[in-house]
């Protein structure tokens, strides 16, 4: 497998084989519009299939059938999230990887009727309103590269977060109890992680960190995408004003 330039007419390719998949997140506009991610092919030059990948999770598309799509399939790593992919691609993994590969699911939510006066609301009710810090580039480098819950290796340096990424923090004795940041960016707006640490959970944390960036996405005009993993990310996307639209399956792929 290589890895495929982003050229226009290779983002048209892109376009095109990825057509009929559903967009759950932002990943593929990220790709599409060349900011984020990378895309791996069978041929540079004629590829019959397609591999998009932002952080763990891939999105197939092209010819599932055949020598190509087995290796495509085979170098897939555990611990990859497999997406909503075209047509015949599911049953293909499935086929090759058995009960390796298992579905969970995820919660599509709209962003259409989010409500700048809410989500104040939200933010003056908790007990973190005056604890709440915009990531600056001191923070950005600290993380850059370690294990940590704030994940920024989609952006090409903690410099490229500060142009095009923007996240919160807060803090506690130098350390940081829980963050709300883009994970990707387009132009459209962002996809939105969120993450606290399990003694500061339920407590308001995630409500104001939530909402802090929320508020910052739409004084923009950028949309704050939310897709959610879980029923606790569904519960607070609901109390922040999101619209649920349903449910979708993934599938994590086991070692074993």
């Amino acid at each position: 497998m290589f890895e495929f330039p982003l050229t226009k007419t290779n983002r048209l390719r892109l376009a095109r084989a990825f057509r009929q998949v559903n967009r759950v997140d932002l990943s593929l506009d990220c790709v599409l519009e060349g900011q984020m991610g990378k895309v791996w092919v069978d041929h540079l030059d004629q590829p019959t299939v397609f591999q998009i990948q932002t952080g763990p999770f891939s999105y197939l598309a092209g010819d599932p059938d055949g020598a190509p799509a087995q290796e495509l399939l085979d170098n897939l790593p555990a611990g990859m999230l497999l997406m909503p992919s075209a047509p015949g691609w599911l049953e293909a993994a499935r086929a090759y990887f058995g009960d390796r590969l298992r579905p969970f699911d995820r919660y599509r939510f709209s962003a259409e009727h989010l409500s700048p006066e809410h989500l104040h609301s939200c933010l003056e009710a908790t007990p973190f309103v005056e604890r709440i810090e915009r990531i600056d580039l001191g923070l950005a480098q600290n993380v850059w590269g370690r294990d940590h819950f704030i994940e920024l290796m989609e952006y090409e340096s903690p410099q490229d977060f500060m142009e095009r990424g923007i996240g919160y923090v807060s803090s506690q004795h130098g350390s940081i109890l829980g963050a709300a940041y883009a994970s990707l960016v387009c132009s459209r707006g962002i996809e939105v992680s969120i993450y606290i640490e399990e003694e500061f959970r339920r407590q308001g944390l995630a409500t104001a960190l939530a909402s802090a960036l929320l508020l910052w996405c739409l004084e923009r005009g950028l949309e704050p995408h939310w897709d959610a993993a879980n029923p606790e990310s569904w519960r607070l996307a609901s109390k922040l004003g999101y619209q649920f639209l349903g449910s979708y399956e993934a599938y994590y792929l086991w070692t074993h």
